[in-house]
């Protein structure tokens, strides 16, 4: 099981009839999950429309562009579930994105907010001393398509909680998840060779650690090659329910 799975399954393994929306479905892996549940609508916003064709085309689905950043734009108390996954460190204001999640949600609406916590992220690789400053490196870069990208967020979400509490948003802790999904393959396009890539950005500015980066993606697709490459990255979810 994946994390869009795992997410999908926190919010709920039996959603038949309720509102749900996934912010930041990005292509709607998550969306899809959740549709396997039964929902009456998942409206799926994000702030460019990604979602696979048949997602687009599916009566239950409702796509929205939006910027998140300027808050969630559904009315108020009109959703049972709402999910949030690795949206968070891009944001200009964690805290208000809770606002505003807990705006949108009816008294007892629950939402699940997960993140990745790239500071855990684990390559096989020959040189373990380079892959922990090439992952430190990464970690305190701007990793991601946002400037604001935080590579420590997934262990930061409880205190993300209290936080919104804190700013007039109360939310009741109903569960913590982590797990780490295993992936084999270094192949073009796979997740491996995706976080990879951006290790490898990361270190785009020092050309000596450019140059050792380079070699050390070569390495990590010859132990893939012989079947003995694994990459992992720690996720984090926290249910909350609206009070």
């Amino acid at each position: 099981m994946g994390r869009h799975e795992r997410v999908a399954a926190l919010a709920g393994e039996d959603l038949t009839g309720l509102e749900v929306a996934d912010l930041g479905c990005g292509p709607g892996r998550t969306v899809r999950a959740l549709l396997a549940a039964g929902p009456a609508r998942v409206h799926a916003l994000d702030r460019s429309s990604d979602l696979d064709d048949d997602l687009l085309v599916d009566a239950r689905v409702r796509s929205r562009l939006a910027d998140l950043d300027e808050g969630v734009p559904l009315a108020g108390t009109s959703l049972d579930v709402a999910v949030s996954l690795n949206v968070v460190e891009h944001l200009a204001s964690p805290v208000d994105h809770l606002v505003g999640c807990h705006r949108v949600l009816r008294p007892g609406g629950r939402l699940v907010l997960a993140h990745s916590d790239w500071d855990t992220a684990l390559f096989t690789s020959s040189d373990d001393a380079l892959t922990r400053e090439l992952v430190d490196r990464f970690t305190a870069a701007a990793h991601g398509p946002s400037p604001r990208s935080d590579g420590f967020m997934g262990r930061k979400l409880l205190a993300l909680a209290d936080a919104a509490g804190a700013a007039g948003a109360p939310f009741a802790l109903r569960d913590v998840d982590v797990w780490a999904d295993p992936h084999r393959r270094f192949d073009d396009g796979s997740v491996a060779w995706k976080v990879a890539t951006a290790v490898l950005a990361a270190a785009a500015d020092d050309p000596a650690l450019a140059a050792r980066a380079a070699g050390w993606v070569e390495d990590l697709r010859a132990l893939a090659d012989a079947g003995q490459f694994l990459f992992a990255v720690t996720d984090v979810a926290v249910v909350l329910e609206r009070v």
